[in-house]
């Protein structure tokens, strides 16, 4: 059990002891202008603020704990398939954006995952599937209906179900990234999520494959996944308006996963076919 000094300053010594950290640790904290040397003493016989020390001793703390929480989260990763996933979708959304959240729109958007249950991917706190951590949906959509919408000639909420495509048909997919949303506690999930996006169409290859996704920064998560994937804007159509081509090379990690995955198959697939 840690024993809280009862005088205002203490020794470097103290103070590391206290903080449970080296010399070249505890110094970085008092150049940075955390810890306080108490005033008018000199560098040989400097005290430092213990409430400046218990200040960073707390700091060190919530990292800590936020380290474990992270950890503590493995989550199942499956698709959003029925009317209580995407009720948990909303409930997400209701915890990270409030009242702005319309969750009158239920039956709107399970009609959606029902006609097609690969559009939205979500990481689950468990097999059992009550709550969601993080979810990313795409809708596979015809690009003429994506650049309505990224031109606000219609709101997404007015794309209509059977505009949504099925994967039943061989070719290419135009995407619409309609929502990305993490758990503020965990936005490494977002990473999680693309892992198991490229897996997946990297499986569909060559039957199915995709050509472009497009994107607006409605969000934080949406301007996130932007950068991450090194989307192209599209101010003419929008100033929030961005596009993936996939058949430019790719800058983002992620990307250049994805194609260095659809190549190897290619070659496969070539090989076979000249043995």
């Amino acid at each position: 059990m840690t024993t809280i000094p009862t005088e205002p300053y203490i020794t470097s010594a103290e103070g590391e002891r206290l903080l449970g950290v080296n010399t070249g640790r505890f110094f970085y904290y008092v150049q940075s202008g955390q810890i306080e040397r108490e005033p008018g003493s000199t560098k040989r016989n400097a005290r430092y603020s213990v409430k400046d020390i218990l200040k960073v001793k707390e700091k060190l703390a919530e990292k800590q704990q936020k380290k474990a929480r992270k950890s503590a989260v493995s989550g199942y990763v499956d698709w959003i398939i029925s009317v209580e996933d995407v009720l948990s979708s909303l409930k997400l959304d209701y915890r990270v954006y409030g009242e702005q959240t319309p969750l009158g729109e239920l039956p709107y958007y399970a009609e959606r995952v029902v006609r097609n249950p690969h559009v939205a991917l979500a990481v689950y706190d468990s097999p059992a599937r009550e709550n969601i951590l993080a979810y990313v949906s795409l809708l596979p959509l015809p690009e003429s209906v994506i650049l309505e919408v990224l031109r606000g000639e219609r709101h997404e909420t007015k794309i209509k179900t059977e505009e949504v495509e099925t994967y039943e048909r061989a070719g290419p997919y135009t995407l619409l990234a309609e929502s990305v949303v993490t758990d503020p506690n965990h936005p490494e999930l977002l990473n999680t999520l693309l892992r198991h996006l490229v897996r997946f169409w990297c499986e569909q290859y060559p039957e199915r494959w995709i050509s472009k996704i497009y994107a607006q920064a409605e969000s934080r998560e949406g301007d996130i996944l932007i950068q991450k994937l090194f989307m192209s804007p599209l101010e003419s159509l929008a100033p929030d308006a961005h596009v993936l081509n996939l058949a430019r090379p790719g800058a983002s990690r992620f990307v250049r996963e994805f194609q260095a995955c659809i190549e190897q198959k290619r070659q496969a697939l070539e090989s076979e076919q000249g043995a």
